[in-house]
């Protein structure tokens, strides 16, 4: 407990022992009977507790005056007749508390920090006078932190602010998400992003001040934040009330620093340098000893009053200078000799040059954050923030020492970088900006509204996008002529608007009530479009004396193709939702009560919606207990449901347009930058068309620009991912800064959404009822539709059948598809520990035990890097589907982390931050024999199928025969083979303070995986060739863990 220093010192006298003992007690059970915490929104908390006497008496009609410390606004409320207080709807921060009843003496405490983590206190006060009775024993007013028995949430809040200042992190989100419990780094394909509870990568959301900054596409991380930005980070693993959605893995909810009544202000400098950084060991793909990476970034930052104890502002601005440098080989992993005897002898796998590639980045971020308080309980909240940046990427040939070809078997000075090739210029980014309004209109009633915009790009093209690409083909020119290195422009645009209200209404109706409900509404517009850059290529050619089938004999002419694919795409995700948080039995006994309804549709190009998913009720159900009664000790429990929207990635895939068309002219001359000059058009060749844009019969067509049609291309009854979760678990309070836990998690997916082919069943099916002429049009690869796999579907066909004029719609059962229910099961434990920062020192740690089964890891593939939510090969063919059910990448067993600082002296604190996770588990991936599935085996390696003899893969690829259907090819079920190695990490951090009055600085040393660890912690799964021969690199490492290395920071604050 910590108490202020109020005391009652009272004899004691033989005839009053019992009486001073019942005070004693009042002071060490001084949480018996502490008020309800109510739920907590985007970026606010709800101060709550209860006011006692020390006599553990609850005391009415107490004033509790709340102060913010930074931004001088004050709320009071009086307590009510069992001692509990409400205060709604207070920004995150720290506070005065003041404490005043009639009788009793006035209790302040001036560092109470609210947080979602932390809300709830009780307050104990003195009877007035007994302060000054001399006597023996002392019974102490004070504050003492109680638990939380409405929000049964786990996961993690972390206080960016304070934490990044003694624990070694790096400093991005997905960093600060993995301190997490139940949270995992996935795949290296996908930058390493945060994999929680079960979940794919792609199945988190993130919301920063309310605003929602997502990547809508394929759902893989959010908008690139700079740390300094944050003021809190918290991840919700589970156990999440109705008002969040849209997740069927975790959900982050961070908020922004913010200014106060003092002027601050600083720089803060971090610098990575390349001399103090480690290399990886060289991989057969990738000669990781040339590697180069330095980061300098530098941040400004200002915060203060507009308008002193009513409107504040805090500004940052960051400066980023980023090179990396990489260099990619080419692995050889198949080749043989032809011996004298006839027989082929394998050649170890060894690697030729690829490609160079550096990497660099300038681009600054700012943003900035406005709070007015209009009036005490009327706030206003402006965020806006530009994550816009350029990337440059120079790319060079690989050589040997000499200039000429690399090859590892003959080159042991290892690859050189070769001459320049050209440099693709990346885009990506975008403006954002969120509007909040928070009201107290009485003080059983609050309302919130909100309004903002996340924007975001990924532009891929040249240094010079109106330049076309140009081939030589007419060897008329010496030397060839060339254009535009870069061939084409790819242009992602995204936008979200959103708009959203809640409302908050108290009752007390057989028990005390927080009603919470609201709706919200996101509006998602998607551009896609791929080109040429110039808009067309062209390649000059030569007829030669005979003449070809465009140009007549010696002539000179020029192709050029237009190629445009994409559109404008939107989507609309909205939802409902209604909780209560109820107390019964003066906080013993606790339900929050949830039901959310989500509802999402999806419009092709030309704004037909494709798919309406209808209402989808989601309930979201928790308990808690207070078994002991000293609101110290809680058991809580929950059920939910969680969906997940379609990502736009589905739209662009399933619903775009395609314009491809070529023209063909003489070349009159050739003008600047090799763009030819046209002459006459070429008309006679016995394909052309009119061109679409000039009319001219000299073009062949390909695509019309006509969108794809989407009445066959997804299941009339098709049904949202969603995973439902129940959770189990206790807590602790120890003391005043001490916590403790444990809580069991279930998850299980219900629906997956996967685009299938359905060629098989649609041949069973004219079979069945006698249709002759499928097998001309369905022959494997023909139609495939967006489905729940192993459910039931209503399907369009995507041609007439039977001589009939439209299309027919056949309701196929599972057992028709001939595909399995799509599974992911997740079991976990979870222990926590953590023992709140106090100025000297503070330790977190967590432990999990699960697993991860399933036929499905979510919207992306770790095992073959594809990043096409709801659109990968996993459900392709139904053979593909043969031996995926097993161990999941994202089944961690084991997850261990610790973390935390101490403050050796004022002048230098000490932190460091361990982590430690278990080997995952590899399968082998191979061509699926055509005995099981003919269509599968034409996907190549794509199936759990490899060669196996004596119970081992076999590399060797001279063994096979190239038929697949050899019966060597046999079942080798997901995650069965071999495993990575432990991934352990030790960071730590060194912080020394600037013996200085003038301002506050300081230098920091981070040495990130101290002991240079190097685990192999990526393997190449594919075991066997295209054509189902063994692979000689099965198995090879593809990765190891970052490096050792080191920052500095230089920090000055004003």
């Amino acid at each position: 407990m910590t108490y202020n220093s109020k005391t009652v010192r009272r004899s004691l006298r033989r005839s009053t022992a019992l009486q001073a003992i019942a005070l004693m007690g009042a002071g060490v059970t001084a949480i018996a009977m502490a008020a309800p915490a109510y739920a907590q929104d985007f970026t606010n908390v709800n101060a709550t507790g209860r006011v006692q006497g020390t006599d553990g008496k609850a005391i009415s009609g107490a004033t509790v005056t709340v102060t913010s410390n930074d931004q001088g606004f004050s709320r009071s409320v009086t307590s009510s007749g069992d001692g509990s207080f409400r205060i709604s709807q207070l920004p995150q921060g720290n506070y005065t508390f003041t404490v005043a009843a009639d009788g009793y003496d006035t209790f302040s405490d001036g560092n109470v920090s609210l947080t979602q983590a932390a809300a709830a206190n009780q307050f104990t006060l003195s009877p007035a006078g007994l302060a000054s009775s001399g006597g023996d024993i002392v019974v102490t007013a004070g504050r003492i932190q109680v638990a939380d028995f409405d929000r049964n949430t786990v996961g993690a809040v972390i206080q960016i602010g304070e934490l990044a200042t003694r624990v070694p992190v790096a400093r991005d989100l997905t960093s600060v998400v993995l301190l997490a419990p139940g949270t995992s780094a996935g795949d290296a394909a996908f930058g390493n992003l945060p994999a929680v509870a079960g979940s794919s990568v792609s199945e988190n959301v993130f919301f920063i001040n309310g605003l929602n900054i997502t990547d809508q596409r394929q759902g893989l991380g959010s908008a690139t934040v700079p740390f300094e930005f944050y003021n809190t980070v918290e991840t919700k693993i589970g156990s999440i009330p109705a008002e969040y959605g849209r997740f069927t893995g975790s959900f982050v909810n961070a908020t922004t620093k913010s200014g106060g009544n003092e002027f601050h202000g600083g720089v803060l400098v971090n610098y990575e340098p390349d001399a103090l950084r480690e290399d990886r060991p060289n991989t057969l793909y990738a000669n990781n000893s040339t590697d180069y990476r330095e980061r300098l970034q530098t941040n400004f930052y200002l915060s203060g009053p507009i308008i002193k104890d009513h409107l504040f502002f805090y500004g940052l601005y960051q400066s980023n200078d980023f090179t990396s440098g990489d260099t990619s080989l080419i692995s050889n992993a198949n080749t043989s000799l032809l011996l004298a005897n006839g027989t082929r002898q394998a050649v170890p796998p060894f690697s030729t040059g690829n490609f160079r590639n550096v990497v660099t980045t300038n681009s600054p971020f700012y943003g900035g954050k406005l709070d007015a308080v209009i009036v005490d309980g009327q706030r206003l909240e402006f965020t806006y923030f530009n994550t816009k940046s350029t990337q440059y990427s120079d790319n060079y040939s690989v050589v040997d020492a000499q200039g000429g070809t690399y090859d590892s078997r003959s080159d042991p000075a290892g690859p050189f970088q070769g001459p320049y090739v050209g440099r693709a210029v990346q885009k990506f980014g975008g403006e954002n900006y969120v509007a909040r309004y928070t009201g107290q209109f009485f003080p059983w009633l609050t309302i919130s509204a909100a309004y903002g915009k996340n924007k975001d790009r990924s532009i891929q093209g040249s240094n010079n996008d109106a330049l076309p690409f140009i081939s030589d083909q007419s060897g008329r020119f010496t030397p060839a002529l060339t254009g535009n290195p870069v061939n084409s422009v790819t242009d992602n645009r995204d936008e979200r608007e959103f708009y959203r209200a809640d409302a908050d209404v108290y009752v007390n109706l057989l028990g005390q009530h927080h009603f919470r409900g609201g709706y919200d509404r996101e509006d998602l517009t998607s551009v896609a479009v791929v080109r040429y850059t110039g808009n067309v290529a062209y390649t000059y050619q030569f007829s030669g004396p005979s003449g070809d089938v465009y140009a007549p004999a010696n002539t000179l002419y020029v192709s050029g193709r237009t190629f445009v694919n994409g559109g404008t795409f939107k989507s609309r995700n909205e939802a409902y939702y209604l909780q209560d948080a109820w107390s019964l039995f003066e906080n013993r006994v606790n339900f929050n009560l949830g039901v959310r309804n989500d509802r999402f549709s999806n419009d092709n190009v030309v704004g037909q919606t494709y798919y309406k998913s209808g209402n989808q009720w989601a309930p979201r159900l928790s308990f808690s207990v207070d078994p002991i009664g000293d609101q110290r000790t809680k058991v809580y429990g929950f059920f939910g449901r969680y969906y997940l929207p379609v990502p736009t990635n589905t739209n662009i895939r399933l619903a775009g347009a395609e314009l491809d068309y070529t023209s063909y002219n003489r070349v009159a001359s050739v003008g600047t930058n090799n763009v030819p000059i046209f002459g006459a058009p070429l008309t006679g060749f016995a394909t052309a068309q009119p061109c679409p844009d000039t009319g001219v019969r000299n073009c062949e067509i390909n695509s019309d620009g006509q969108p794809t049609p989407t009445e066959a291309t997804v299941a009339k009854n098709l049904k949202s991912q969603s995973v439902d979760e129940y959770v189990l678990g206790y807590e602790q309070r120890l003391g005043q800064r001490w916590k403790v836990g444990a809580f069991g998690t279930y998850r299980v997916l219900n629906e997956s959404l996967e685009d299938a082919a359905i060629d098989a069943a649609v041949l069973n099916y004219c079979t069945k009822n006698g249709i002759a002429g499928c097998g001309s049009i369905w022959t494997g690869f023909h139609q495939y539709v967006l489905l729940n796999p192993g459910s039931d579907s209503t399907i369009t066909l995507s041609d007439p059948v039977a001589g009939e004029t439209g299309l027919r719609t056949v309701n196929f059962s599972a057992a028709d598809l001939g595909y399995p229910k799509a599974q992911r099961k997740y079991r976990a434990v979870t222990l926590t520990v953590d023992r709140e920062f106090d100025g000297v020192w503070s330790f977190s740690a967590n432990y999990t035990y699960a697993k991860n089964i399933g036929n499905i890891e979510g919207g992306v593939r770790s095992d073959n890097g594809q990043v096409d939510s709801g659109l990968t090969t996993a459900f392709d063919q139904p053979g593909l589907t043969v031996g995926a059910y097993g161990y999941l990448p994202t089944d961690v067993r084991h997850n261990i982390k610790a973390y935390g600082s101490y403050k050796v002296a004022d002048w230098f604190t000490f932190g460091a931050n361990v982590q430690a996770s278990s080997p995952r588990r590899y399968g082998c991936i191979g061509r699926v024999p055509n005995r099981v599935d003919g269509f599968a085996g034409q996907y190549g390696a794509a199936g759990f199928f490899c060669n196996i003899a004596n119970g081992q893969v076999v590399t060797d690829p001279t063994v096979g025969t190239g038929t697949p259907a050899q019966s060597t090819l046999q079942v080798t079920r997901r995650g069965t083979q071999f495993q990575s190695d432990w991934l352990t990490q030790t960071n730590i951090t060194m912080a020394f303070t600037l013996p200085t009055d003038l301002f506050r600085g300081t230098v920091r040393v981070d040495v990130f995986n101290l002991f240079a660890e190097k685990a192999k912690i990526d393997f190449n799964e594919l075991g066997t060739q295209g054509n189902g021969n063994p692979r000689g690199d099965y198995g090879f490492v593809n990765n190891y863990q970052a490096p050792r290395f080191v920052r500095l920071q230089l920090g000055l604050d004003f």
